[in-house]
């Protein structure tokens, strides 16, 4: 049996021009939009195409396929949740860490609350392969903003402690998050879930001494 070779998963080219740049915010709006309804299998070029109101001509200019457009959806999200975090972090600097540890909870709450059946179609459907898998790859990039934002304000501390400390966090406020759009969206709606995490996390935090 011979293998496939892995699906193209970059854009073909980038829009410059405002027109442009419109067209594939369409496209990548209405491939949420097939998504959320239809699921990552179901989901094609076409029914993208036509939910975005452009020829499927128009769509492969941009992309060559689903995977390239759903990599760029997540890449687009994933930005996202990275600048809300950094801006959490940067604001929160002056505060204590329980003001640090509050405002990243709420962060990252505040990013999957947006679209919380979307979210919830990445995390079961799309596979981690790839650049699929690149785009996905978040986990790092936020434990190294806890790993700095932590290793500033006590930099007494041995470092792997603080990076086993910044590790616990991200993977627990990922866990909590994931699991909720997954399980109960309405926790990430009421607060319930950030009272819980902090609950959880304060304490945690508050025994390492960080």
């Amino acid at each position: 049996m011979t293998n496939r070779p892995a699906p193209h998963v970059s854009p073909r080219k980038r829009p410059v021009q405002d027109r442009s740049k419109h067209t594939v915010q369409s496209i990548l709006e209405a491939t949420a939009q097939v998504l959320v309804a239809q699921g990552y299998e179901k989901t094609n070029t076409g029914a993208v195409a036509e939910r975005a109101g452009v020829s499927i001509g128009t769509l492969y200019q941009y992309y060559p396929n689903k995977q390239s457009l759903v990599a760029d959806l997540i890449g687009l999200h994933v930005a996202e949740l990275v600048e809300t975090v950094r801006i959490a972090l940067t604001r929160s600097r002056s505060l204590p860490v329980d003001g640090m540890l509050r405002a990243v909870v709420k962060a990252s709450i505040d990013a999957h609350r947006m679209n919380p059946a979307l979210h919830k179609v990445i995390i079961e459907q799309v596979p981690r392969e790839g650049k699929l898998a690149d785009a996905l790859g978040i986990s790092q990039r936020l434990g190294e903003m806890l790993f700095d934002d932590l290793r500033q304000r006590h930099a007494g501390l041995d470092p792997q402690r603080v990076r086993l400390a910044a590790f616990v966090l991200e993977t627990t406020i990922e866990a909590l998050t994931h699991r909720a759009v997954i399980e109960g969206p309405d926790w990430l709606k009421t607060g319930q879930l950030q009272r819980e995490a902090l609950a959880l996390l304060g304490p945690y935090l508050a025994v390492l001494g960080v």
